[in-house]
Formats: structure tokens, C-alpha cells, sequence
């Protein structure tokens, strides 16, 4: 009898500790294959965020400007800003993937440029430029923004700490 329980007991832990490690490590790689994803998609949708944005800051320094500039301008001008359908599958991919804030300046920067010219068009230069100001504010903190969750500015030798937590918070479900 004891030597069955000598050779029962080693063989249960044994079968314990295989199915607990493996259901960890699958338990591992989902999330961090989840994350991945996630991240892959963010950037993307950040990529293409920022063109947008981009897009749309250049066409309101345009409707801005005086009447003179505007004719100078027109030669040479390209309207960047997607077309109506894919700027509305830009907004979809952006309410799924992006995070609440940059969704959040993202419309900011829409709404300050559309403030400054939909009830009507700045008269003078000093109204001009406190709606580029405005728009141009918003645009940088959207940048800001954006290089602060894909972690762009996190190269330095602090880098393997952050992602080690990051890893770590991934697994245990921590939120740091």
C-alpha cells in the first residue's frame, strides 16, 4: 500500500503540474497574441488617423485663408481629405480600436476647425490665426497622444522594465 501511494502521489503531481503549466502558457500566448493584434491594429488606425488629420489641417489653413491666397493657392493645391464612405470607415475602425482619448482629440481637432468656419470664415488675420493656433493645438496634442500609447518615445533604456510590466500586467490582468 505505501509503495502504491509512493508511486500514485509523485505521478498526480506530476499531472497536475503539466496540465496547470500548459493551461498558463496557452492562457500566455492568448493574451499576448490578443495584444498584438490590438497593437498592430492601433497602428494602423493611428497611421491613418494622423493623415487625416493632417489632411484636414491643411485643407482649413486653405478655407481660411483670404480670397487672394486662396486664388494663388488653387493651382497648386490637393484636397488629402478621404472621400466621404472611407472617412466613415475611418470613424467605425476609430470608435472599435482607438482608445477613448484619442477618439476624444481627434473629434477636437474636427470641431475646432469646423468652429472656425462654419459660421462664417475669418474676416481678419488675428482671427486667422487664433484658429490655426487653436487647430494647431489640437493637432499636437492628438500627436502627442498618439506617440504616448504606441509607446514611440519609449526607446531609451527604460524600455525592457516598461515591457516586462507591461507582459506581466497582460497575464495576471493588472492594469500596470
Amino acid at each position: 500500500m505505501q509503495q502504491l501511494a509512493l508511486i500514485l502521489v509523485p505521478s498526480a503531481i506530476a499531472v497536475v503540474v503539466a496540465v496547470f503549466v500548459t493551461w498558463f502558457t496557452f492562457r500566455f500566448a492568448l493574451r499576448q497574441d490578443r495584444l498584438r493584434r490590438l497593437h498592430d491594429q492601433r497602428a494602423q488606425l493611428y497611421v491613418d488617423l494622423l493623415t487625416e488629420a493632417h489632411a484636414e489641417k491643411e485643407y482649413f489653413d486653405y478655407d481660411i485663408a483670404d480670397d487672394e491666397t486662396r486664388k494663388r493657392l488653387a493651382a497648386y493645391r490637393v484636397d488629402l481629405r478621404l472621400p466621404p464612405l472611407e472617412r466613415a470607415r475611418l470613424g467605425s475602425r476609430g470608435t472599435i480600436f482607438a482608445s477613448l482619448e484619442v477618439n476624444r482629440l481627434f473629434l477636437l481637432l474636427q470641431a475646432q476647425a469646423l468652429g472656425a468656419t462654419l459660421p462664417r470664415r475669418p474676416n481678419n488675420e488675428a482671427e486667422r490665426l487664433v484658429a490655426r493656433m487653436h487647430v494647431g493645438d489640437a493637432f499636437t496634442a492628438l500627436e502627442l497622444q498618439v506617440r504616448r500609447e504606441m509607446g514611440a518615445d519609449e526607446l531609451g533604456p527604460r524600455a525592457p522594465r516598461r515591457l516586462i510590466r507591461r507582459l506581466w500586467g497582460a497575464v495576471w490582468g493588472a492594469n500596470r
